[in-house]
């Protein structure tokens, strides 16, 4: 199928056939991967963000340590000795 590159936004594109994306059974998401110089669209197995919102609540469970939290507070230097006014 001969197709013309158009513009979208600062990016550019393909418009690909229903029946076509049908084929291959596309719905919604797509890997795509370069090989050589062949650009390949594959049907995504997962949907990308797929487990986000598990691993955002694991990361606030597990609370960061006090170093973490004060990872840049004993951090000084001569401004903050000589010219800082508070």
């Amino acid at each position: 199928m001969l197709t013309k590159i158009r513009r979208i936004g600062n990016s550019q594109g393909i418009l690909l056939s229903k029946a076509m994306l049908d084929q291959v059974d596309i719905e919604e998401y797509v890997n795509v991967e370069v090989k050589g110089n062949a650009i390949m669209i594959f049907p995504a197995s997962t949907n990308p963000r797929e487990g986000w919102a598990e691993q955002f609540r694991l990361a606030n469970e597990n609370e960061a340590s006090a170093e973490d939290q004060n990872a840049m507070g004993d951090l000084f230097n001569a401004f903050d000795d000589s010219e800082w006014t508070w």
